[in-house]
């Protein structure tokens, strides 16, 4: 059961303290409840992993623009609807260079505007 004030402990790592307001409180204990999380802990451990992964740094490919255009062809017959962003996260490439790639393939009918 989820107190006011919830501890984080791994066997590795600090502890750390935190406070939640009382409706965050009702969440996360719902949550845990519905066995979504196995308890505190695992919705804390996977709360904090989640968010330190969306702040890892992401090194786009440079790569030139023949072989970009190829991807990005590639790309079109393996996937449904997409949009540059789609690409640009999935082949780490400039999202701009992707979008302009894309639009000059769109306008060469090689690929169909959503």
């Amino acid at each position: 059961m989820l107190t006011q004030s919830s501890t984080l402990t791994q066997t590795t790592s600090k502890n750390l303290s935190i406070e939640v307001s009382q409706k965050d409180f009702e969440k996360i204990n719902e949550l845990v409840s519905d066995g979504l999380f196995n308890d505190v802990d695992d919705f804390l451990n996977e709360a904090i992993n989640e968010k330190l992964g969306d702040m890892e740094p992401i090194t786009l490919r440079e790569i030139p623009y023949e072989q970009q255009r190829k991807e990005i062809i590639e790309y079109a017959k393996t996937h449904g609807d997409f949009d540059a962003v789609d690409v640009s996260d999935d082949l780490l490439l400039d999202v701009f260079e992707v979008n302009d790639i894309m639009v000059e393939l769109i306008k060469e009918g090689i690929l169909e505007e959503l």
